[in-house]
C-alpha cells in the first residue's frame, strides 16, 4: 500500500515535467528560439509606362497597379517616371527599372 501511495506520488510531481518537452532530450536543454525574419520585399516589375503629353503627369504600371509619382508599391515609392524608365527609391537606395533593357541599375 505504501509503494501505490509513494508511486502516485512521484508520478504527479514528475509527470508535468517531462510531459511539457521531448522526454529523449537531456534534463537542461531548451529548444532554441525562433527569431522572426525580415521579409524582403521583391523589387516591383515596370510593365508600361503612360504619358499623355506636357502638360499631364505621366504614369507608370508596375505589378499591374497604375501608379503616379510618390506613391507606394511593396515598400517601395516612385520617385521619377522618364519616357523609357522610372526611379524606385526604398530605405535610401534608389533603382532604376527601364523598358527595353534587361538590367536593372542600382544606385
Amino acid at each position: 500500500m505504501v509503494w501505490v501511495w509513494l508511486s502516485l506520488c512521484v508520478s504527479v510531481v514528475v509527470w508535468p515535467v517531462v510531459a511539457q518537452g521531448d522526454p529523449t532530450a537531456p534534463l537542461s536543454w531548451q529548444a532554441p528560439r525562433s527569431t522572426p525574419r525580415a521579409t524582403v520585399a521583391r523589387l516591383p516589375q515596370l510593365q508600361s509606362i503612360i504619358c499623355q503629353g506636357a502638360s499631364h503627369p505621366c504614369y507608370a504600371i508596375l505589378n499591374g497597379r497604375t501608379l503616379a509619382v510618390g506613391e507606394r508599391i511593396h515598400g517601395y515609392t516612385l520617385s521619377s517616371i522618364r519616357d523609357d524608365e522610372v526611379t524606385l527609391v526604398r530605405q535610401g537606395r534608389q533603382w532604376r527599372l527601364s523598358l527595353f533593357a534587361a538590367n536593372v541599375i542600382t544606385e
